[in-house]
């Protein structure tokens, strides 16, 4: 524990002595240096004396006249508390009514974790204090106190967690309930041992349960911030605009500093959550309203996904007012919804039984719409042309090698389902074909009902690619909830998709893993090694006596040989040796060398002219089908020899030799 640096820190230090006073003797003339210091009109003055009495104080808590050993025979309890600045804890056995320490925890909180609201940092100083005295606390009965009301509702384990509780202190609650414990409620003024802990604090970077619970609920509330995200509202934007809000900085404050204790409300980056959703400032209402509205789904639909993602007061009505005054989905409203004739049996998993229908000719373009009756994951395909039995065949196979075959397929009684092409394809890949009577389309209802949907919201975005559109809708449809509450990704992938509503809260950090690398000492080279590199020349591969003069990433090496040319090669082509190396024998005359980088840079390998170029940028083997090219393709050749009339004549006039694909042809 630090020194007091204020009167009030030292009111709390001695707060808590005084806790234990029964247990210390002569503590009057211990503490009295310090008594003075807390006198009114007194000037602060930290004395040698005052700090023996400090220090004395700290060693008597500390000693076995106060802690006392651990016996799992004797009553457990565990008082937790927290500041603005830290979270403690202590952990005590119950001995003829009276606490007997333990041992103390405590530590600071983080920068993130000092925007908790007070209701959260309680919470947190509970499953950190559990988390540190597990092993005292599992498989045990005993009894948890804290001087914060709520809590003891929220976490008493004989009750059912509220319906309408903070995703953190939902997550926290769980926890606890592999714990046997009782909940207790003390005073404040009576719990001045923990409080003086959690306000004199030090930094554990350990990585414990609490920060991973933590580190979860982060994660959850920025997936919900992301899917009402967009080009101007971010997470970033959303806490600027709170501390602007005239009310919702008032509550930002107020949830923080523990003026207000609703546990349906909690905070994080300067933002306030309801539960699990977003509260959004009065200036970017309109915003969201319009992101949410922005391919025109509907009243019920927006309220589905404004109640999973944000909240300001009266957002139903807003919605309601927004989507009636909409000229666009009231010119396209379609009529309302028939009572079902006819219930298909539930599928039991997805893509089980697929309802298919063509949409069109509809602006200029036909749309092959298919609907998965489990999940209503729905797959649209575009033609420009006439559909026909053929190019129904070819889109349907590039759903279906996404999503596989399904065992049922219900259509209409088009000729395109009934001609003899389409029921082999069926047949053949065991697809059971049912069709709707002749005249009554609603036995196909989920392709149909999807066919109108699709058309209204073509009608109502604003012109341009069909293709853009459809890819909107099909997007925006997927990760829209349901009647169910959940979205057809969810019911489809077993997850939400990421959306442009994705942006509102910042990327939590990730921690890259590090792989390590380990070659054998034969492989590992230094610049300035001897080596032996391999040398590819015709049909020979032969080594030749060069120096390592760089390093790219674990396997690569720059080696300069004896005659000056540097070529790059992977640590497989080298062997280290111990021959003499003689440096350079002669540099290629000026004409002769290949500009293949800087001229400042060595002689590079030459390359044929059907491949100029860089060395970085070419492979050491070449890959195309039916043709294995060594990596003599890049490699330089030949040291040059005397120049003779014939090495004069131009390249056209040169040796040709066959392909090297053609090597073991027989003719």
């Amino acid at each position: 524990m630090p020194v007091p640096q204020s009167p009030d820190e030292l009111h709390r230090f001695l707060g808590m002595v005084t806790y234990y006073a029964r247990f210390i003797p002569n503590l009057s003339t211990i503490t009295y240096p310090l008594r003075q210091l807390i006198k009114q009109d007194k000037k602060w003055i930290w004395s040698k004396q005052c700090q023996r009495a400090f220090e004395r104080l700290k060693t008597e808590i500390l000693s076995d006249r106060v802690l006392i050993p651990f016996d799992p025979s004797l009553p457990v309890s565990l008082a937790c508390d927290a500041s603005p600045t830290g979270i403690a804890g202590v952990l005590s056995h119950v001995v003829n009514e009276e606490e007997r320490p333990i041992a103390f925890i405590s530590r600071s909180l983080t920068s993130a974790e000092q925007n908790y609201s007070q209701l959260d940092r309680e919470a947190l100083a509970i499953i950190f204090s559990v988390t540190k005295f597990y092993m005292y606390l599992s498989g045990k009965q005993f009894t948890l106190i804290t001087d914060n009301q709520p809590l003891t509702r929220i976490f008493h384990p004989e009750s059912k967690l509220p319906a309408f509780t903070s995703a953190r202190l939902l997550r926290y609650a769980t926890f606890l309930q592999e714990f046997d414990y009782k909940v207790v409620h003390r005073k404040a003024e009576d719990h001045v041992h923990v409080d003086c802990l959690s306000r004199a604090t030090y930094c554990d970077e350990n990585v414990s349960t609490e920060a991973i619970l933590s580190l979860e609920v982060q994660t959850l509330q920025d997936q919900v911030i992301n899917q009402i995200s967009c080009d101007v509202i971010t997470s970033v934007r959303i806490a600027e605009e709170t501390s602007k809000d005239r009310q919702l900085s008032k509550l930002l404050q107020d949830l923080i500093s523990g003026e207000i204790r609703d546990p349906d409300y909690s905070t994080a980056n300067g933002i306030i959550f309801k539960n699990e959703r977003v509260v959004i400032p009065e200036v970017l209402q309109t915003m969201v309203l319009q992101e949410l509205h922005r391919t025109h789904v509907g009243i019920v639909k927006m309220k589905q996904l404004a109640r999973r993602h944000c909240f300001w007061r009266n957002i139903d009505k807003d919605i309601e007012r927004m989507v009636k005054s909409c000229r666009d989905c009231a010119l396209t409203l379609k009529s309302p919804a028939k009572a079902p004739v006819h219930q298909w049996d539930e599928p039991q998993h997805n893509f089980e039984r697929v309802h298919i229908d063509y949409a069109g000719p509809f602006l200029n373009h036909h749309f092959l719409v298919l609907v998965d009756s489990k999940s209503k994951w729905a797959e649209v395909r575009i033609l420009k042309d006439a559909p026909t039995a053929a190019n129904t065949i070819e889109l349907l196979l590039d759903i279906f090698c996404s999503h596989g075959f399904p065992e049922i397929m219900v259509s209409d009684n088009a000729t395109i389902f009934h001609s003899e092409s389409f029921t082999t394809f069926c047949q053949n890949n065991g697809i059971i074909q049912k069709f709707s009577a002749p005249g009554h389309p609603a036995t196909n209802g989920l392709a149909e009902r999807y066919i109108q949907t699709l058309k209204s919201k073509l009608n109502a975005m604003e012109p341009g690619s069909i293709q853009h559109n459809v890819r909107e809708i099909l997007f925006r449809y997927r990760a829209t909830p349901l009647k169910c509450g959940k979205t057809p990704a969810e019911l489809y992938l077993n997850r939400n998709i990421r959306c442009q509503l994705d942006v509102f809260k910042p990327t939590p950090p990730r921690k890259n893993k590090r792989v390590t690398f380990k070659l054998p000492p034969s492989k590992e080279f230094e610049s300035g090694d001897k080596v032996l590199v391999r040398w590819y020349s015709g049909n020979k591969d032969t080594w030749k006596l060069g120096k390592i003069t760089q390093k790219y990433g674990n396997l690569h090496y720059q080696v300069t040989l004896e005659n000056g040319y540097s070529l790059k090669r992977h640590a497989d082509q080298l062997r280290k040796t111990e021959v003499t190396f003689n440096g350079p024998e002669r540099q290629q005359p000026p004409e002769q060398r290949l500009n293949l980088e800087t001229p400042a840079s060595p002689v590079q390998e030459q390359v044929p002219p059907f491949f100029m170029l860089p060395e970085t940028s070419v492979p050491n083997s070449f890959e195309f089908p039916g043709l294995n090219v060594p990596n003599s393709v890049h490699s330089p050749p030949e040291e040059p020899q005397a120049a003779s009339p014939r090495e004069n004549l131009r390249r056209s006039a040169r040796e040709r030799r066959p392909p090297v694909r053609l090597r073991d042809y027989v003719v």
